[in-house]
């Protein structure tokens, strides 16, 4: 039982430091930013498997953690409710991932031949990044249109705007992650079976 929540918080600190990194050379190669925040980035793509490997819980918090190393990282922080809602709890958000995950001690128990496909996986992966990604976006919005929306022109609708302006950035993010995720996860997925 200790050496399993020695090795749970060994894979949520890797997520983290993966995370990190992942924002910091993608942020070197690609510096894309918006005006009020928000960028490409692929730091969302360890959260993601980490989620579908050990469930929205292990998801969360590791997505809360990523948060906060983002806003040390790379802050754009106008009040402490819109720091909460554009960092830690977006990224937690990110973390209901694992509402689509296939946890290995639970396929284990199952037996030999019960091992899901490589579709399977990368169909649960794709589904995992929708969820995720759309609950971001959504604290992102949210965000938007309470911290921001004296920046939509007169006759647009506050709601509209906040959508296509996070929109500009995670959309491309979630296709990247959903693409990558759908690469990666049976990978991870087959190297973790092993090692369980």
């Amino acid at each position: 039982m200790r050496d399993s929540r020695i090795r749970l918080i060994a894979e949520i600190g890797l997520a983290v430091a993966l995370s990190i990194a992942l924002n910091a050379v993608f942020t070197l190669l690609v510096p894309i930013g918006m005006p009020f925040g928000g960028s490409l980035s692929l730091n969302m793509l360890p959260i993601i498997l980490l989620a579908l490997m050990r469930g929205p819980f292990v998801g969360v918090i590791t997505g809360v953690l990523v948060g906060f190393s983002d806003l040390m990282f790379d802050p754009f922080v106008i009040s402490i409710p819109q720091m909460l809602l554009d960092y830690p709890v977006a990224y937690g958000l990110v973390g209901l991932a694992g509402l689509f995950a296939l946890r290995p001690e639970r396929v284990q128990q199952l037996g030999e031949g019960h091992s899901p496909t490589i579709a399977k996986l990368m169909t649960y992966a794709v589904l995992g990044v929708l969820v995720g990604s759309l609950a971001r976006l959504g604290s992102h919005v949210l965000s938007g249109v309470i911290f921001f929306g004296q920046y939509a022109p007169e006759a647009q609708n506050i709601w509209l705007y906040s959508l296509v302006y996070n929109l500009t950035f995670m959309g491309p993010n979630m296709i990247l992650a959903a693409i990558l995720a759908a690469v990666t996860f049976p990978v991870v997925y087959r190297f973790v079976i092993a090692s369980d």
